[in-house]
């Protein structure tokens, strides 16, 4: 369903930046449930969501800090607990992964998976890191200048790249120059 006209607040999809964007002058607990109630879910309701939501990602106890008192790996947590609230249609994750050192990486990028496929969310994951997307990924789209290159599974793509970036994209590659002189 194309959602280009409808106004941002009103679409039902839930969006995780690569800078968090989480709320400095409200607790975790408060950054979770702020899309509810922007939605007009009742307090009791949204706080309840909110903690349901904190607990599946481990920062329940948490819930009354400030963002600015979280390391890196926990404020992206919150971020994803808020962009879950609401249930949305779909789930936008734009490099959520970049700014954290290569161990929170690794450890959160197995929660994301984990908390997606316990939830059913479809989700879009835009990384240029190959090994998040070919552990994390049902699908991969390799794009080039905004152009999908080759479309698959991890695994089709790493066995049968279709062009020269691809094979090159996913990582060590053996390409070989030739030419074809008869068929």
């Amino acid at each position: 369903q194309d959602i280009s006209n409808i106004p941002a607040h009103k679409r039902n999809m839930g969006m995780v930046f690569q800078a968090y964007s989480l709320f400095p002058n409200l607790t975790v607990e408060e950054n979770v449930a702020f899309g509810l109630q922007m939605r007009k879910i009742s307090k009791p309701l949204r706080l309840k969501k909110a903690h349901q939501l904190l607990d599946l990602v481990g920062l329940d106890s948490q819930s009354k800090r400030f963002t600015h008192q979280l390391s890196g790996g926990q404020q992206q947590r919150v971020a994803l607990a808020r962009a879950l609230a609401f249930e949305p249609e779909i789930l936008l994750l734009d490099e959520p992964l970049s700014a954290l050192d290569a161990q929170v990486r690794v450890n959160l990028r197995e929660e994301i998976r984990r908390l997606q496929l316990s939830l059913g969310t479809t989700t879009l994951f835009v990384t240029h890191d190959q090994e998040e997307a070919m552990t994390m990924a049902d699908t991969i789209a390799v794009m080039n200048q905004g152009k999908i290159e080759q479309m698959g599974s991890a695994t089709d793509l790493y066995e049968a790249p279709k062009t020269a970036f691809v094979a090159n994209f996913l990582g060590q590659c053996n390409l070989i120059k030739g030419k074809i002189t008869s068929r």
